[in-house]
């Protein structure tokens, strides 16, 4: 039986009256066509662009049966008969007259309207009144609204001054974020602004809400070319595949079936491309002629996402005309390209700007002028199941807790961070180091070692105790490392720490690699550890930190600290996607679902505040020249008081900081002086009141004065070599240092939201779930299965970390140590049911341990049994255990269930109990078994 909508109630059509019927079908023919059908009270021109009003007040107090509207105006009116109407003369009359009475106070594209309809449910007719010999067409289908657009011809079409009409944009394929996103994005547009924020968690589909705005835009608001920024070149090549296989299209065909989509080469090779993806590097070098270097794009940056850079000047040739791109999206815009790169963006004057992130700066914010027309967040994400959350896991170790010292006489490796270049020496004196220092000027191998085995050692133990012990098929999991040494040293500690668990102690080829900016085709890498199983573990550095999608990744490791809010979120996000179960299992056998991630700590990165980049527009920020291209300057003879300055800066800050061999081995090198005191002789000469220092005016003047302060250090090739290394500075790996383990366990802070979370829920619905009912008021009464299940369903619902195992080892993590929360057993204590009874008993201060109920299973089993009046057989002791045991791990039963679910068991049962007693008797026995005692 057909059921259909009419003004959101939900009819029978067999019960429909005759014209009810026609209304069902047109309403349906319209909405096909891109129309929403509104009642009168519900328009509004701002929500939806192509609305067909019912029962549209006229003049004289008459009704139409639909006026149909584009971005606010009437342009249409279409009259509706019933099915059994031939829709001659009369409704032809009656329609063409609704045209020409519109009132006064609705605006209209033209009057009288233009374009009439007749329906009545199966046939549709059509007239032009600008015709000069207006007549009735039968047309096959509703017109769209943009085949309406293109009917008008430009004496209407001219009149749509920002934005041409458009069909609302359907929920249908697009999550609830997406299509806020898409609504607010048209709205903001047709309202005049031409700068847009879409500000969508990580996992929530950007990219695909941006394909759905870039094919609206093509296809109904008249843009001609789309200009899509990406962050790095395998994000590239990412977009390139979601446009290609994006088809929420007026056809059903893919995107790049309907219009071209291009990866910028160069200018040349754009052609008719609808669509060119690129970084804003890659454009910069095409729109100036330069050469692109391919593997440029995805470059590790080693600073915070706030960090200056190179400033860019788009001047001279522009191979492409300022109004090339009609539209900019601008993918991960919280980057900091607008003081950098404002130049390129700017360059395109009229174009649309559309800026999408998970995470916006005040920078992004100030850029699209504060208008976020869309702020779906993280924790919004997690709680509507489109992202899975973190479960916080901490190691800590004596030396990343409080750093060490290199003692005197210490076997050390010091490797050069210019040349990478190592020598083995003792430590001359004792060297204390902080933790902050650790990896970066000292690297302690059994410290990252030690991290890296407790890590595996929690694998199968804490983490996921469910799983098949294959450590083939251990979760897909990234390391987070400081730079790309570390990274390497991280990798030889994982293929040490596990190599014990594979044939000749060796790890299978691909199981754990690199993904850095000096590791190859990281595009290819990103590829493989997505879909590979042999590929389980990635260190990267920051190349996957952000953007990349890898949904199977289930174990986050941050051996680096973060500082950056920004940049912190973003890393987070490569854990949190979801993935479909078969898909999981696909590259982890061993999996079930991916309900969270873990997030592995070891450098205490969830324990403090993280910061926001300060908003300044790019204004003002020069870049810095490098020790290196100083040198270079100053040598050429560009000895002006900003360079002396500077150079007295780098030296002094390594005067600072570099070892005393070091800085004895640079002095002796100058010989004749020593960097401090080329320090102090440029800052005592370009002090303002030294009015006798020589004013640099041209670099081809003689400048004696000037050359002479820093003569001993810029006619010495070697010092100058020198000083470049000492300035770089270098690493010592203490390769006789060991590390303790401290701890390794999950986050009491974490466990503690979660536990109070818990109890809250416990507290306010004490009278609502009649197992808490039951509990809360320590009812003797036997819990059934179906109360159980019945709570599992409502803990989930109100938070889908609510399973019973987590919230054991929540208070596990809070309490353990008191020793009075028992530990699962993971062989016989996972996924039992009834661990919900001592968890809730628990909750609510009833007990004042925590303990599954099959642990004291034997004791309460025996307390049953030896009640005087049971008297039980050997054989009928075995029948009784294996029904308590039923019991014990899921909930009490009834006859029925116990007959349906155990059928042998409950034929055995018959005859020990007789089948009118059954049921009481497993009442008693559940009552023994959860409570230690009958009612």
């Amino acid at each position: 039986m057909a059921e259909y909508k009419i003004h959101h109630s939900t009819y029978d059509l067999d019960s429909l009256l005759p014209e009810q019927k026609a209304r069902v079908k047109i309403d349906q023919m319209l909405k096909d066509s891109g129309w929403t059908v509104v009642p009168r009270d519900d328009f509004t021109p701002d929500a939806v662009n192509a609305q067909a009003v019912e029962e549209n007040l006229m003049k004289g107090n008459l009704e139409a049966d639909y006026i149909l509207y584009l971005d606010g105006k009437a342009i249409a009116v279409l009259e509706a008969k019933r099915e059994e109407n031939k829709l001659g003369l009369e409704v032809a009359e009656q329609a063409q007259n609704y045209g020409n009475i519109l009132p006064d106070w609705v605006q209209a594209w033209k009057t009288p309207l233009p374009f009439i309809f007749l329906c009545n449910g199966d046939l549709l007719l059509f007239k032009d009144m600008r015709e000069a010999k207006p007549s009735y067409k039968v047309i096959k289908k509703m017109f769209t609204p943009k085949e309406i657009v293109n009917l008008a011809g430009d004496d209407i079409k001219s009149q749509f001054a920002k934005l041409p009409a458009l069909p609302p944009v359907g929920p249908k394929g697009l999550r609830e974020c997406q299509f806020e996103a898409i609504t607010n994005l048209e709205i903001s547009f047709k309202q005049g602004l031409k700068k847009a924020l879409i500000v969508l968690a990580t996992g929530a589909g950007k990219t695909f809400t941006a394909c759905t705005a870039a094919y609206r835009l093509l296809n109904y608001m008249g843009a001609k070319r789309v200009l899509f920024l990406v962050d790095r070149n395998n994000l590239g090549k990412q977009a390139e595949g979601e446009f290609g296989t994006y088809k929420l299209t007026e056809t059903g065909n893919a995107f790049s079936d309907e219009y071209i989509v291009h990866r910028l080469r160069s200018v040349e090779k754009i052609g008719n491309a609808s669509v060119v993806i690129s970084t804003i590097q890659r454009l910069f070098a095409a729109l100036t002629g330069q050469e692109v270097d391919e593997p440029d794009d995805d470059e590790e940056m080693e600073h915070d996402e706030d960090t200056p850079g190179k400033q860019v000047q788009l001047t001279g040739n522009v191979l492409l005309p300022s109004d090339f791109f009609d539209v900019i999206i601008i993918d991960e815009c919280h980057r900091s390209i607008y003081g950098d790169w404002q130049q390129v963006l700017t360059y395109f004057n009229n174009a649309k700007i559309i800026g999408l992130t998970a995470t916006p700066t005040p920078e992004a914010m100030a850029f699209f002028n504060k208008n976020r027309i869309v702020n779906y967040t993280l924790e919004k994400s997690i709680a509507d199941g489109v992202n899975v959350p973190p479960r916080v896991y901490r190691i800590k170790t004596e030396i990343s807790e409080a750093g060490g010292t290199l003692n005197e006489g210490e076997k050390v490796t010091k490797v050069s961070n210019l040349t990478g270049k190592g020598q083995n020496q003792k430590q001359k004196y004792d060297k204390d180091y902080t933790k902050t220092e650790l990896d970066r000027s000292v690297v302690v191998p059994s410290q990252i070692e030690t991290v890296v085995r407790a890590y595996k050692d929690a694998i199968y133990e804490s983490l996921y105790p469910e799983r098949e012990k294959n450590w083939y098929m251990i979760p897909k999991t990234l390391f987070f490392a400081k730079k790309e040494s570390h990274a390497q040293d991280i990798l030889k500690a994982i293929e040490k720490v596990f190599k014990d668990e594979f044939p000749d102690k060796k790890l299978p080829e691909h199981f754990a690699q690199l993904i850095t900016c000096k590791s190859g085709n990281s595009n290819q890498l990103i590829s493989d550890f997505r879909n590979n199983k042999d590929f389980r573990i990635a260190i990267t550095v920051t190349l996957v930190a952000t953007g990349t999608d890898v949904r199977p990744l289930e174990v986050l490791v941050f051996m680096r600290d973060i500082n950056s809010e920004v940049l912190y979120t973003q890393m987070k996000g490569r854990g949190c996607r979801t993935i479909d179960d078969d898909k999981l299992r696909n590259v982890t056998t061993n999996a079930n679902s991916k309900d969270f991630y873990y997030l592995i700590d070891a450098v205490g990165v969830t324990e403090h505040e993280k910061s926001m980049p300060t908003p300044n527009g790019g204004e003002g920020r020069k870049k810095v020249l490098s020790l290196k291209d100083l040198l270079e300057h100053l040598a050429h003879g560009e000895v002006s008081n900003e360079n002396l300055n500077l150079l007295a800066g780098y030296l002094s800050n390594v005067n600072k900081k570099a070892e005393p061999e070091d800085l004895i081995e640079l002095n002796e090198l100058i010989k004749t002086t020593a960097i401090k005191q080329i320090c102090l002789d440029i800052y005592a000469a370009i002090d303002p009141d030294n009015k006798a220092f020589p004013e640099y005016k041209d670099i081809n003047d003689p400048n004696t004065e000037r050359k002479a302060l820093i003569s001993a250090l810029i006619n010495n090739v070697k010092a100058r070599k020198k000083l470049l290394e000492v300035n770089a500075g270098f690493i010592k790996i203490a390769v006789e240092e060991t590390d303790k383990l401290i701890s390794a366990g999950f986050s009491k802070e974490q466990s503690k939201q979660y536990i109070d979370s818990f109890e809250k829920y416990l507290e306010e619905n004490k009278d609502e779930v009649e197992a808490l009912r039951i509990l809360y008021n320590q009812e003797k009464v036997a819990i059934t299965y179906s109360m159980l299940k019945d709570l599992e369903k409502k803990l989930l619902a109100y938070n889908n970390q609510f399973k019973s195992e987590f919230l054991w080892t929540c208070y596990q993590t809070l309490n353990g140590e008191s020793g009075k929360v028992k530990p699962l057993n993971k062989e016989t204590e996972l996924g039992v049911l009834t661990n919900l009874i001592p968890l809730v008993r628990y909750g609510y201060k009833i007990d004042n341990e925590l303990v599954s109920l099959k642990r004291r299973f034997g004791s309460y089993f025996n307390l049953y049994c030896g009640q005087a009046w049971r008297k039980f057989t050997p054989e009928q002791v075995e029948i009784v255990q294996q029904i308590a045991e039923y019991i014990v791990q899921n909930g009490c039963i009834t006859n029925i269930e116990l007959n349906k679910a155990k059928h042998d068991l409950f034929i055995k049962a018959i005859p020990i109990f007789g089948a009118d007693k059954l049921n009481s008797e497993m009442q008693t026995i559940s009552k023994y078994l959860f409570y230690g005692k009958a009612a």
